[in-house]
């Protein structure tokens, strides 16, 4: 089982959603991507850090980081399932061999703000990642699985309105998959 290293590339909101927005993570080559969404509350949050804002090295993300590294605390951000939209990720202690689950959101935004390593799990990468391409960064592509169900359902909707009727099959089919699940 390999991993591959990722890094932060950027953060946006998605137009024409109520603050929903995408974390992009690309591989250390710039060739691929895989993109995690996030609430508005992240957006901010990583949009304090993106701006060097006064005060962001005394919020909890980052005196946390630093109260690790002080006490020789080696974390890394792993990335290793994808179920029903969300990521599955660990914030591990390298020194100690503690792990515990976090949001992917959450554990990149630690990652960013403490210059921590983030990993993906290759076979994970392989199956999600998409071309990343620096000329198009004002476009993404997210695979249909890491949609939440919130957002499959605003794009059904979309779908509908716009009569794009096939799309709208396609998404109702992956609502009604997960909820199988869930039954």
């Amino acid at each position: 089982m390999g991993k591959i290293r990722l890094k932060f590339n950027n953060i946006s909101e998605i137009v024409g959603t109520m603050g929903i927005g995408v974390i992009v993570l690309t591989d250390e080559t710039l060739t691929r991507q895989i993109s995690i969404t996030c609430d508005e509350d992240m957006i901010r949050a990583f949009g304090l850090r993106m701006a060097h804002a006064p005060g962001v090295d005394k919020l909890l993300a980052e005196a946390t980081g630093k109260l690790l590294k002080e006490t020789g605390h080696m974390l890394e951000v792993y990335i290793f399932n994808l179920t029903d939209g969300q990521y599955r990720t660990l914030l591990i202690d390298n020194e100690t061999k503690a792990v515990t689950n976090v949001r992917a959101s959450d554990g990149v935004l630690m990652a960013l703000a403490n210059d921590l390593p983030i990993y993906i799990d290759e076979a994970l990468m392989n199956s999600q990642s998409t071309p990343f391409d620096m000329a198009k960064t004002n476009r993404m592509s997210l695979p249909i699985n890491a949609l939440t169900d919130e957002m499959l359902q605003m794009a059904l909707d979309k779908s509908i309105k716009d009569e794009d009727y096939k799309m709208a099959e396609y998404l109702n089919e992956e609502l009604k998959r997960r909820k199988s699940k869930e039954a």
